[in-house]
């Protein structure tokens, strides 16, 4: 076998190898181009790692948010529908707290109401017949005229009753029937112990006379006369009692009757101003249902919000915002509202961003705060948190937003604020941690 036959394949691929064309390519210094290209690949690796390192790439965590103040605005809505009057302020004007904003159209004039009410606040039952006067003045109340008229009859029936001289003639009368007759009853007694006692001297007269009688020393008809006087002072000292008697029982009738009398009128009287102040309180809450449904009052000082494009005899419906009242001097925050996952990574401090949905983010930036409060119970919408506005109304875009209730949007809150290489790492982790 010759040496050809005997090589390994191993040493043929060597042989191969060390051919004239392959050690010509080994041999051969690398074109420019190539040179080059290699070391752009490796300077655009090189880029990218450094700009990853400088390029952060935030962890979030989304919810909605509404801007407010530390004491909410007070939105005004209306109570019943119809024409809305008498506007009283511009939009973004100053307002006092009990400053009447506007009225809604009813059937009762506010004059009337007003005079209702300063009626009510005066009333003294002690001056019920001055205070029916001038309830009779009130008409055109609507619904509440039937109360007012029923009150007016009450006021009316209570100061008759309180003034009725004829019934104070009868108690007098009374009084002086009681007089009469308990010292009728007092004479009778008196008398009754005069009867008494001539009573006894003709019971001892005539006891003697009847052994004399018997012994028959005096004579019959001196006995029987003697008898006869005994038995008319028995009589009169039982007349005498039985007058006594009477006379109590008389002096004691026109007590009760005036007792009666008394009981009954203050009944009457009580009854009456039972009904004069359920009447007053049911006139104080017509009065309160009457503001509430149609007037439109501040609840503070502050300035005022228009919610709905609105002017004279506008027509309005039921519940629809109208007004808001901003508290003066308060520092606007934001509520975010956000969903049970991933609440644990939420802290205070965090940051916040904020786009506005009235103020489109490309054009306007977005609002930057901070997390202040994190609520430790979830709601029905979620968890709340209150943010810190770092820099007030003023965007990313160093434009200033002017605060109206209501303005709502979407927040992010930056839970990690990676870099990009770190994410790419950590990506990578957990593929290898699989």
């Amino acid at each position: 076998m010759t040496y050809q036959e005997l090589r390994t394949p191993v040493e043929e691929k060597e042989i191969e190898i060390r051919s004239d064309e392959v050690q010509e390519i080994l041999t051969e210094v690398p074109s420019w181009m190539i040179r080059y290209g290699i070391t752009l690949i490796f300077a655009i690796i090189f880029s990218v790692l450094i700009l990853s390192w400088f390029v952060k790439y935030p962890e979030t965590i989304e919810g909605s948010v509404e801007l407010t103040t530390e004491q909410p605005p007070v939105k005004l809505v209306a109570k019943t529908s119809g024409y809305i009057q008498n506007i009283k302020f511009a939009e973004d004007e100053m307002i006092r707290g009990g400053e009447v904003i506007a009225e809604l159209a009813n059937p009762v004039n506010k004059e009337t109401i007003d005079s209702l009410r300063i009626f009510l606040n005066s009333f003294h039952l002690d001056s019920a017949g001055v205070q029916s006067t001038e309830l009779s003045r009130l008409k055109s109340l609507g619904q509440a005229q039937i109360q007012v008229n029923q009150l007016y009859n009450r006021l009316v029936e209570y100061y008759k009753l309180v003034n009725d001289e004829s019934f104070l003639r009868t108690i007098h009368n009374l009084d002086e029937q009681v007089v009469y007759n308990t010292r009728l009853a007092k004479i009778s007694g008196e008398q009754l112990d005069l009867f008494t006692n001539e009573m006894k001297s003709a019971k001892e007269k005539y006891k003697s006379d009847s052994v004399l009688y018997a012994s028959g020393v005096i004579a019959k008809i001196t006995y029987f006369a003697n008898q006869s006087e005994y038995y008319a002072k028995k009589q009169t000292l039982l007349n005498a009692k039985k007058a006594a008697i009477q006379y109590k029982i008389t002096a004691s009738d026109f007590a009760e009757q005036k007792n009666k009398l008394l009981k009954a009128r203050e009944d009457t009287e009580r009854n009456l101003t039972t009904e004069i102040q359920s009447g007053i309180k049911s006139l104080y809450s017509f009065v309160d249902e009457w503001k509430l449904n149609y007037i439109l009052v501040s609840p503070f000082d502050g300035k005022l919000a228009y919610l709905s494009n609105l002017a004279d005899n506008e027509f309005v419906t039921t519940e629809q915002p109208l007004f808001a009242v901003i508290p003066n001097n308060e520092h606007v925050l934001g509520v975010v509202k956000i969903e049970q996952q991933g609440y644990g990574k939420i802290e205070v401090g965090q940051q916040v961003r904020m786009k506005l949905n009235n103020f489109p983010y490309m054009e306007y930036g977005q609002l930057k705060g901070r997390v202040d409060n994190i609520s430790k119970i979830a709601g029905t919408s979620g968890y709340i948190l209150k943010v810190r506005l770092d820099q007030g109304l003023s965007t990313t875009y160093n434009k200033e937003i002017v605060y109206k209730p209501g303005m709502t949007g979407t927040a992010e809150i930056v839970t990690e604020d990676l870099r990009l290489i770190e994410r790419i790492f950590y990506s990578i982790r957990k593929i290898f941690d699989r």
